[in-house]
């Protein structure tokens, strides 16, 4: 588990051009991918956290239940949002003041079968 490797591709991913013209955000897991313990992947979204805010300052909160709403009713979510509402309940964003995109963090943990997972988008949108 090395929080400064993830750091660094989150500076990485800010600073790389996106992959196309419809395509302006990068998603990538974060951590070991395997975990001891549960509990162990939400101290790293901890972590990840705190490392985040001491470069940025305090994150924006939100969940994405509204989105989530938006999706049942037929509206088209667009990427990385959509991704993300199916990942998780739970986000963080900042936005990095060099490029001013957003760094969004999460754990993805809505499948109750599947281990919980750190992930990443970095993105010029703002979630809709």
């Amino acid at each position: 588990m090395d929080i400064a490797k993830d750091l660094a591709l989150i500076d990485l991913l800010c600073a790389r051009d996106f992959p196309g013209e419809h395509e302006r955000y990068h998603t990538a897991w974060l951590g070991p991918g395997h975990w001891p313990d549960v509990s162990d992947c939400y101290a790293y979204e901890v972590a990840l956290v705190e490392g985040l805010t001491r470069r940025h300052g305090e994150a924006s909160r939100w969940g994405t239940v509204t989105l989530e709403q938006r999706i049942e009713r037929g509206e088209a979510i667009p990427e990385p949002w959509g991704t993300l509402t199916a990942l998780a309940i739970d986000v963080r964003t900042w936005i990095e003041p060099v490029s001013g995109r957003r760094i969004t963090i999460a754990v993805a943990d809505r499948d109750g079968e599947s281990v919980p997972q750190p992930w990443l988008a970095v993105t010029e949108s703002d979630p809709p």
